[in-house]
Parts: structure tokens; sequence; C-alpha cells
């Protein structure tokens, strides 16, 4: 995410992991204050190293977005569709009940509460991020090259989001008098895993279950995030199935 901001923020100043560790509040302190605005897209993503390694999901994830908060600056902080325990088959709404599953979850919910804790700060959730680096499409492109069997996960729905759009509505965003939280992710109709796996490889895969793919944190079912907010605001909203194969093109 901080790769694609570049092209939107082009005045901004981004610090990475080596200029700025984030779960030192002394160092956040010293690099933000009053009057910044300041995009917190710092996390612990590996949802099953979060579900290894608790006391180090909840430093990077909840912690250092407190360190952030506590700066008096305005913080944009991106959380995810984890939050949810992905059991209702509706959108969810930025107004729905929360209930992770997972200590990854679990521990971006706590970023979010120590953000709102504090008047003009947003929330962004998002979903299924993918952009430069590692990601869903990456792997099972490299898999196919390999001549590995695709065995994908079909039962978890949601909307995958490209880092380049997701970093367009932050922008957006980041000039507005918005807080609390709002939803984006890519439009359109929801997908599986599997889906998107077919959509990269252009053939069928085998489609299993979350318990036959046997990972160590649990996720939600359906993680579809409601979108009616962000279009209030006239946030940017991009058809994924349109921006995955513009991505996909530039992977082949």
């Amino acid at each position: 995410m901080g790769r694609a901001l570049r092209a939107h923020l082009p005045g901004a100043v981004f610090l990475d992991r080596a200029a700025l560790d984030v779960c030192d509040p002394a160092a956040v302190g010293a690099a933000f204050g009053p009057g910044d605005v300041v995009i917190h897209a710092a996390a612990m993503t590996d949802v099953d190293g979060c579900e290894r390694d608790e006391a180090a999901a909840f430093a990077v994830n909840g912690d250092a977005a407190r360190h952030v908060s506590e700066t008096g600056a305005r913080v944009i902080q991106l959380s995810t569709d984890y939050v949810f325990d992905g059991r209702s088959d509706a959108p969810y709404t930025e107004a729905d009940p929360t209930g992770p599953m997972s200590v990854y979850g679990r521990s971006k919910l706590a970023g979010e509460q120590a953000v709102l804790a504090r008047p003009g700060n947003l929330v962004v959730r998002t979903s299924w991020v993918y952009g430069d680096g590692r990601n869903f499409f990456r792997a099972i492109l490299a898999a196919e090259r390999a001549g590995r069997a695709l065995r994908v996960v079909d039962d978890q729905r949601g909307r995958p989001t490209a880092a380049a759009d997701l970093a367009g509505a932050l922008a957006h965003l980041a000039v507005l008098d918005v807080s609390g939280i709002v939803h984006v992710t890519g439009d359109g109709r929801p997908c599986t895993w599997a889906d998107l796996a077919e959509i990269a490889v252009g053939h069928p895969v085998e489609r299993i279950t979350t318990a036959e793919f046997g990972a160590p944190a649990p996720r939600p079912r359906s993680s579809v995030l409601a979108l009616d907010r962000a279009r209030a605001l006239g946030v940017p909203l991009a058809d994924w199935g349109d921006s995955v194969r513009r991505y996909l093109e530039g992977e082949r």
C-alpha cells in the first residue's frame, strides 16, 4: 500500500520500517504531531503468523496504532474485513457488530478502537488486497508455472481490492472532513478464492474447503463489505474484475 500511495500523494513523506519503528512510542511521537495527516498502513498481515505470535500481532496492529493516534495527528487507519465473524450472508456495514475469529482480526480491531478513541480519525476497512509484493495472484501463477496442482479454497466469499485502487480512495478521503469508519473494496459481485484462481490461470482448479486447506487461523466465511458510505462520500470505487484483469496483464 505504501508503494501504491506514492503515485497519489507525491508531496507526502513516506516512512518505511527502516525509517520508523511504529512499535516505539518515543520514535512515533518524534515523527508526528498535531496538524499532520498520517495514513497508517503499517501492519502484521500474516494471518497465520499472528495466530502463532499473538504478542507481536497486538504490538504491531494494536499498540502501534495507539502510539500514532496519541501524537495528535489526524490518523487514517487501514483495517480489515477480518474484524467480522463472517457468519452473515449480507454485506457488512460500518455499523454492524464486530466479532473477529482470529488473533489477526482481534489485533486489528484493537487498532481500530485506539484510533477511533480520538475525534477526527478515520478507519478504512478493506479486503483481499493485492499489488506490488507477495500476493494471492503471484502465488497462484508461480504454482501454475511450476506445474503444481492448484487446490484453492471455495467457501470464503469477499471482494478483491487492488492496492492502486485503494490508494486512490485513501487520497480522496485524506482531503475530506470525515471520521469514523468507511468500507472500501473493489466493487462488483462477491467471489471466492477459487474464482480468482481460475481467472488468473484460465482453467478450472480443484475447489476445496477451508477445513481441507488446514490453515492455523480461522477465516470469516463471508466478509463482503457494504460500500454505501464510500459511494455517498464520492470515493472512487473500481470494478474488481476490471482491476484484476489489468493486474494480470502485467504479471503474465
